[in-house]
Order: structure tokens, then C-alpha cells, then sequence
């Protein structure tokens, strides 16, 4: 099973260095990190500041020879999809301009969060609009759209989720699949087997059912080997990336924790 490790960016404390950051994970180990833009980011985009920023990341990232395979965004909880497509069409158009900057292949978007003024369906049909016009920018700049499985009040199963994918019908816009954001409703290995092929990315965390939190895998309730089963099974190669709190006391501790129990789940 030819797994790539890599890490999340947010998987270190804000406060560090992206420089910092990429060395890090570069002598831990990973051979990917993932670059995540945040509201000044996002305020800047269209600027020549923007793009000296994510060029110089790309010239340290290539210097350390670690990769930058995906871009993610908090941004879709600000500016939710479904009921604020245009706003949430910059976000992907920024996120695609980095993709681009960095020679990343992969944006991360969370399809829209659940709001009682509309009717499931409507929810549906909203998000079908929005991801069928971002995948149409993703292509002008040659990315493509992993949406995330998150807490949003909608799309909440694996079969749901296909069904968005169905109705979405874009080759380019597949599945960023965050193993730890199923439970408590549901079950990884349940999400990897009906998603299978559309899985493009995977963010991996643990989520402990007793205590209602997320950690470190292996430090909580996942069934990591059933985990390790399903994507043999669907034949996924890619990325599996820890996004993880770094711990207050270190900065790299946590990213390092990390790393130690992929090696253990995936070997």
C-alpha cells in the first residue's frame, strides 16, 4: 500500500513560521505539506503581496524537497455556499490562484452547512449550483475540488454524500475525506467503501467517543486497521495528512506524534 504521508499546516501553532513549519516537517519525515489561506489571505488576494507570499513558499517548499500537493480554507464557515455562492466563489477563485502559485493539484471546499430557513432539498440543489460553477474555475486553472466531509447539518452519510457527487456529475470534483469527522454518526470504513475512486484526499485525526474530541490517531475510537482495510481495498495512493492541534507546549510535538502513528497504521 503506497501511502504518502504528509501535514496540514494548521497542524502547527499559527504563530510559527511557514519556514519553519516546512523544515519541520521535512526532517520528521512527511514528503507533503498542505498550505492553508486564511481571511488575510483572502483580503489580499489580487495583490501583488498575495503572490509573493505563496511564491516564496513554493521556492522554500522545492529548496527543502518536500511537496505541496492540496490548498485548504477555513473560509467556507465564514462565507457558506449555500447561502453565500458569490462570496464563496472568491474563495475558491483565491484558493485556485494559490493552488496555482504553489503547482498544488488539489483545493480543499466544504460544500455549504446546514440552515433551517431552507428545506433539505433545497440544500441539495444549492450546493449542486455552487460546487458545477467552481468546478468550472478549478478547471481553468488545471485543480481539481476535494469536497470535505465536515459537522455542517447536511450531507451527514457516505451515501448522501455520493448522491451530491452524483448530482454534481464533474470528474473534477471528487472527495476530500476527513476520517475523523464521521464519528460520532458514522463510520470511516462505511465512507471509504461507497466513496471509493472519488476519494482524493484524505485528512486523518481521531475522534474519542467518551470524551467527544479529537486528538492524535490511535489516541482515540477509530477502528484505524478497519481504516487501513477500506482504502487497500478501493486502491487509493495518495496523500494521508494528519490535521491535528499542535500541543501548547511544543510546536512540532504533535506533527511528530502524528507521524509515529501513521507509520503504525500504514507502515
Amino acid at each position: 500500500m503506497k501511502i504518502k504521508f504528509g501535514i496540514n499546516c494548521w497542524s502547527f501553532p499559527k504563530t510559527f513560521p511557514i519556514e519553519s513549519a516546512l523544515k519541520a516537517a521535512k526532517e520528521i519525515g512527511y514528503c507533503g505539506y498542505e498550505v492553508g489561506i486564511g481571511l488575510e489571505d483572502f483580503e489580499k488576494f489580487g495583490k501583488d503581496e498575495f503572490k509573493v507570499k505563496f511564491k516564496r513558499i513554493r521556492e522554500i517548499s522545492e529548496s527543502l524537497g518536500i511537496k505541496i500537493p492540496s490548498v485548504a480554507t477555513g473560509l467556507f464557515w465564514r462565507y457558506n455556499p449555500i447561502t453565500n455562492s458569490e462570496d464563496a466563489l472568491k474563495v475558491i477563485k483565491a484558493e485556485c490562484e494559490v493552488a496555482s502559485l504553489l503547482d498544488a493539484k488539489i483545493i480543499l471546499v466544504v460544500p455549504g452547512s446546514g440552515v433551517s430557513t431552507l428545506s433539505y432539498e433545497e440544500h441539495f440543489e444549492k450546493a449542486t449550483n455552487f460546487i458545477q460553477r467552481a468546478s468550472i474555475i478549478a478547471e481553468d486553472y488545471g485543480v481539481i475540488i476535494g469536497l470535505e466531509n465536515v459537522w455542517n447539518r447536511v450531507f451527514a452519510g457516505p451515501l448522501e454524500f455520493k448522491m451530491l457527487l452524483d448530482k454534481v456529475n464533474k470528474d473534477n470534483v471528487g472527495v476530500y475525506f476527513d476520517v475523523g469527522n464521521t464519528l460520532p454518526h458514522s463510520l470511516p470504513e462505511h465512507w471509504i467503501e461507497v466513496l471509493g475512486k472519488k476519494i482524493f484526499q484524505v485528512h486523518v485525526k481521531d475522534f474519542n467517543l467518551s470524551e467527544l474530541k479529537f486528538g492524535i490517531p490511535l489516541s482515540g475510537s477509530i477502528n484505524w486497521e478497519a481504516v487501513r482495510r477500506s482504502l487497500e481495498k478501493v486502491g487509493y495512493r495518495g496523500y494521508v495528512l494528519p490535521e491535528v492541534p499542535p500541543y501548547l507546549g511544543d510546536p512540532i510535538k504533535a506533527a511528530e506524534d502524528s507521524f509515529t502513528s501513521l507509520k503504525k497504521i500504514f507502515g
